[in-house]
């Protein structure tokens, strides 16, 4: 069986090397910096005039695969699952992404002031050395 940490577990393992400082501002800006990725989707989703589309998909790579004690094979090559991404255009109403857009500019400020809030909060239980 092939012996390698999964893709979605470094996140978690950088994470835990975080300062609890670093953490609460990480924590307070995570809303902010999600709509901003939103709004550039949606802004160039307007510019081309269509979206992009992405779908998940398994197939199979090969890979080197350490053996087992029992066929007596050191390496070898093995199938291995892995996941892909595919992607095709979508067509969009160009009115409904305006507003989308637009109430996502709102949320953003929303969002700006709740983290300016959580910011002070972090600055204060963990003041900067």
């Amino acid at each position: 069986m092939r012996q390698m940490i999964p893709l979605l577990v470094l996140p978690l393992l950088l994470a835990a090397c975080a300062t609890p400082r670093q953490a609460c501002l990480s924590d307070a800006t995570r809303d902010v910096a999600t709509i901003d990725t939103l709004i550039a989707e949606t802004q160039a989703n307007l510019q081309r005039g269509y979206a992009i589309e992405r779908e998940l998909y398994t197939g199979t790579g090969i890979d080197l695969c350490l053996g087992s004690w029992r066929n007596r094979v050191g390496m070898s090559y093995c199938t291995v699952p892995e996941t892909r991404v595919s992607t095709r255009p979508v067509t969009i109403d160009t009115a409904t992404e305006k507003r989308k857009l637009h109430e996502l500019q709102q949320a953003r400020k929303r969002a700006e002031n709740t983290a300016r809030n959580k910011l002070a909060s972090c600055e204060a239980r963990y003041p900067s050395p």
